[in-house]
């Protein structure tokens, strides 16, 4: 199923989405609390402000959307990919991290949100990452923790 066009302030809170597609659809403020969102996909999508609290977004897809100061406190985003997504402002907070896919370069990250798993968890990812400002994360996560973070991430 595919969805597109104005669903600005939608409640889809608690509903199976699961594989559904957003197409270049307006999300303003719209409720996914508690949605299955495993294996969707957000292309182009300006989800400003919505709420993903207690979603599944394992394997979501996000391609060149904006989430900004979206919540996603305690959701499953095992495995997403954000790729050239706006995230600043977005409530990270308890939400799984594990092997997402962001990036880097496209990405903004201004006044985001963590606790300190999720801050780990994002440590660990740019820690790994191959790119340009990889020296600059080495420096700030350090050689040492960055073992660590492999031990923990390896279990």
């Amino acid at each position: 199923m595919e969805l597109s066009g104005d669903l600005r302030e939608k409640d889809f809170s608690g509903l199976d989405l699961s594989g559904v597609v957003f197409r270049q659809a307006d999300l303003y403020r719209s409720n996914f609390a508690q949605c299955d969102l495993a294996d969707a996909v957000f292309d182009q999508c300006f989800a400003a402000e919505a709420d993903f609290t207690q979603a599944n977004c394992a394997r979501l897809q996000a391609l060149g959307s904006s989430f900004y100061r979206a919540r996603f406190a305690g959701a499953n985003l095992r495995e997403a990919l954000l790729w050239r997504c706006v995230l600043a402002g977005a409530d990270l907070r308890g939400a799984d991290l594990k092997q997402i896919t962001a990036t880097l370069d496209c990405n903004t990250f201004e006044e985001i949100r963590l606790d300190r798993a999720a801050s780990i968890e994002l440590a660990y990812l740019f820690g790994r990452a191959r790119t340009k400002h990889r020296e600059r994360w080495l420096a700030v996560v350090g050689p040492r923790d960055l073992a660590w973070l492999g031990r923990v991430f390896a279990r």
